[in-house]
């Protein structure tokens, strides 16, 4: 697609974002502004589950896991990504292997935004050391791939070796694309750079500044300052949902304070809702308040917001002194609730609950 297309695509896509009034073209809307404060409701698990995998993770002198940053479960491993490096575990949470640690060997990471697993293989991204590893899932070194120069600072897996990254805007001449879409040879296509702030010429990283979920092989993203929810549709993003925040809206002011300086200091001075997306099923989206550890679910059948506290069947207890309660992470690909709850013996590693969602 020729760049002016994608001009006018991003431009008719963020001025949509902007509008005021209540989108109209069929986008999904979804009303936050009555649920911002307290209470929750609390909800059994099994009452949205179609059934629930109760995992403690496997604890020995040589598996020990730090804080953990992100758990993906595939093909009935886990895969954890912890600050001491990525372990993969079995269903039952028996260790079985460890790919990589943090460090500057060639096989090592600095940092580690992307950790992706597909069939026997395993992807990481190193976002500092601007480069690609490629492992078995046990543990095997295949093969390294040096980045291309742009800093992206978050990255999706598409399919196979198919990437796309989201750049930042660091008030550089060169960075002219927001997303890009990749494999380890090199960049395959781009959007324009529509970003909602303009970033001051100091390169500072924002956690979380955009966030991909996807579900069956549809890719969604969003963008912190930004209330529309995009899929990537044949490269282009196409407006889904958009959310309704009210006084939560990120306005004029608080972006272009944002722009010069620490933005989340500032967010949080504003009042701004900073929502992440943490992934969808068929029939419920999941989102993500930054700071106010509040995680909406979305009920497309209902059309109803919701924000649970979820208990956990009595017969799902690990032990008699475990809290029954659990905090979801995301909902991941295969529509399956990933969370964890801290075991009683706060030495041994966590318990992971895999629930399979109601459709």
């Amino acid at each position: 697609m020729k760049r002016t297309t994608y001009q006018f695509t991003l431009i008719c896509c963020f001025l949509l974002a902007s509008c005021g009034h209540v989108p109209q073209n069929n986008l999904l809307v979804i009303d936050l502004v009555n649920h911002r404060s307290w209470p929750f409701e609390k909800m059994a698990l099994s009452e949205i589950s179609e059934s629930i995998q109760i995992i403690p993770l496997e604890t020995n002198d040589s598996v020990v896991l730090a804080y953990i940053s992100g758990i993906r479960f595939e093909k009935n491993k886990l895969y954890i990504r912890a600050t001491n490096g990525v372990f993969v575990f079995d269903s039952n949470g028996k260790f079985l292997n460890k790919i990589s640690s943090a460090g500057r060997g060639p096989q090592e990471y600095i940092t580690l935004p992307g950790l992706f697993p597909e069939d026997n293989v395993v992807w990481l991204i190193d976002g500092a050391g601007r480069k690609m590893l490629k492992f078995t899932d046990s543990g095997k070194f295949v093969e390294r791939f040096e980045l291309m120069k742009h800093r992206f600072s978050e990255y999706h897996h598409s399919k196979g070796d198919a990437f796309v990254g989201f750049l930042p805007d660091h008030g550089f001449p060169d960075t002219d694309i927001m997303l890009a879409f990749f494999r380890p040879t090199g960049i395959i296509d781009s959007i324009l750079h529509r970003n909602p702030i303009q970033q001051s010429g100091s390169y500072w990283h924002v956690a979380d500044e955009a966030t991909f979920i996807d579900y069956k092989s549809q890719i969604k993203f969003k963008h912190i300052f930004n209330d529309t929810i995009y899929r990537i549709d044949k490269h282009r993003l196409v407006p889904d949902a958009v959310l309704i925040l009210g006084s939560g809206k990120a306005n004029e002011k608080a972006r272009a304070i944002a722009a010069n300086s620490d933005p989340y200091s500032h967010i949080i001075t504003e009042g701004m809702d900073v929502v992440l997306l943490r992934g969808e099923n068929s029939r419920f989206i999941c989102l993500e308040v930054k700071f106010s550890t509040i995680i909406y679910f979305y009920d497309k059948k209902e059309q109803k917001v919701h924000k649970w506290n979820f208990i956990l069947p009595d017969d799902k207890r690990i032990d008699p002194e475990e809290s029954k309660k659990f905090v979801p992470i995301c909902i991941d690909r295969n529509g399956n609730l990933i969370g964890q709850t801290t075991p009683a013996n706060e030495h041994n590693n966590p318990v992971i609950v895999i629930s399979q969602l109601k459709q």
